[in-house]
């Protein structure tokens, strides 16, 4: 089913790149006032071509290809005035660093730049009125009544986008807030399960857990495989629409079942490679940064430049993390505690004018370089946490400690999608994020949580 918001933003990335080289054609007619060579047309796509994959990457790290923006026309246009400046900077660094010899770019990249993205701002406003709404979207159905059941529900009502609709509910429970899905028509028998799949023309039904162990349900849903309908569970969706694990099914047999991966030596091989190449960069550039960053944290308030604190890494093990000082320094330590351990919090008023600088920036993050030289962090991983706060969480979170099984992260799946964790309810939906993580990575994936980091890096979305 994750396939069905996937869909369209693959129709929209390849409508992006075909009118892009609509543009750059054009470009080319108009340079040369009239139909140009096939020496130059070959030559040009060329470079032209390796252009537009920047171009893409700039779209996905701009947001470009997030369907909820398209709820929104003027969120639309300013992404994409956004993205056609960051872009033509980009062409004229390209052709800077890799000049073609044939022919001069110079116009004819100024040209499909007007071009392209004027082609851009029609192809997205008849996206939004043809794909952006909920005519293409699956049709579902639920049977049973959990939580994680009105969560998704009210997920689906907020992001329409996403691709699918709530049409049908079958739960006997009376108590369900009817009233707060309008669009949805609800039943309390399980005999309503065919008929209701045939008169709303379902696509899919999510079943609850609980639903499994009654006969009636089940002999329905045995009929429903003979028919054109999915049957996926509510666990399934719950992962597919949030990113999370849902905690109900947290169990030592889950964890057996989703967690113990095989063996991935050419995945994890990669990935140091990856670790070792941006340690060494983030290195060279703290080491760059290092007198200006130091002397404006001395200026800000006395204490050390660089503060260690010790977290817990892969296996439980401890590790001494890195990081530029971005709060005062109220304990002997250099620490901002004076009461014990605490969390950090949004407009946590121990950080520093600079620090806000440096955690918005994420600058206060270059020296972790170390630990990931070291091998102490992944770049992309669960965050730390320090002992303390593992203990506390340890004690109302049993399965806390699953997300040590691999090493921990300067960024992550967590961290793109929800910010700072003061209490045990924000605690534990990171939890949910680190474990779908780690149930679900792989290099596509962290080429996502990468380009987004970027993304939040770049807007100073930082915390």
């Amino acid at each position: 089913m994750h396939a069905i918001y996937r869909t369209k933003q693959l129709i929209l990335l390849l409508g992006d790149m075909l009118f892009l080289f609509i543009g750059i054609m054009g470009a080319f007619y108009i340079r040369r006032k009239g139909t140009p060579t096939l020496d130059e047309i070959s030559t040009g796509l060329f470079w032209f071509s390796i252009l537009i994959v920047l171009w893409m990457v700039v779209h996905y790290i701009n947001g470009m290809y997030n369907i909820a923006k398209h709820r929104r026309k003027t969120d639309v246009y300013v992404t994409i005035i956004q993205s056609a400046v960051i872009n033509t900077l980009v062409g004229v660094l390209f052709f800077y660093t890799i000049p073609p010899d044939f022919f001069n770019p110079k116009t004819i990249l100024l040209l499909s730049i007007l071009l392209g993205y004027s082609l851009l701002f029609f192809w997205h406003l008849l996206f939004s009125n043809l794909f952006a709404n909920k005519r293409f979207n699956a049709r579902l159905l639920f049977i049973g009544d959990t939580p994680e059941m009105h969560e998704l529900a009210e997920h689906m009502y907020a992001h329409p986008e996403r691709g699918y609709s709530l049409v049908a509910w079958i739960s006997p429970h009376k108590q369900l807030q009817k009233e707060a899905f309008p669009h949805t028509t609800f039943y309390e028998s399980s005999k309503a399960i065919r008929p209701s799949v045939s008169v709303h023309e379902i696509d899919t039904v999510v079943i609850a857990p609980q639903v499994k162990g009654d006969d009636i349900i089940l002999r329905e849903l045995y009929e429903l495989l003979f028919w054109r309908t999915r049957i996926i569970s509510m666990t399934s969706l719950y992962e597919i629409l949030t990113g999370r694990i849902p905690p109900h099914t947290f169990s030592e047999s889950w964890f057996l079942d989703h967690l113990q991966h095989a063996s991935q030596p050419i995945y994890e091989h990669l990935r140091r490679i990856i670790d070792i190449i941006i340690g060494i960069c983030l290195l060279l550039l703290c080491i760059a940064l290092y007198p200006v960053l130091a002397l404006l944290i001395r200026i800000g308030s006395p204490g050390p430049i660089i503060f260690h604190q010790e977290r817990v890494g892969t296996g439980g093990c401890t590790f001494l993390l890195y990081k530029f000082r971005s709060m005062y320094a109220l304990a002997a330590d250099g620490s901002a505690e004076t009461k014990g351990v605490e969390f950090a919090q949004k407009n946590d008023k121990r950080v520093t004018a600079i620090g806000k600088f440096l955690r918005k920036s994420r600058l206060d993050e270059l020296p972790q370089a170390i630990n990931l030289l070291k091998g102490d962090i992944s770049l992309i991983g669960p965050r730390p946490e320090r002992p303390e706060i593992v203990r506390q969480l340890e004690d109302v979170m049993p399965y806390y400690p699953v997300r040590h099984i691999i090493k921990p992260g300067i960024t992550g799946w967590a961290q793109i999608n929800q910010h700072y964790t003061d209490t045990i309810e924000q605690s534990l939906q990171k939890l949910q994020y680190d474990l779908y993580y780690i149930k679900n990575r792989s290099l596509l994936l962290d080429l996502s949580i990468l380009l987004k980091t970027v993304n939040v890096v770049l807007r100073g979305m930082g915390q």
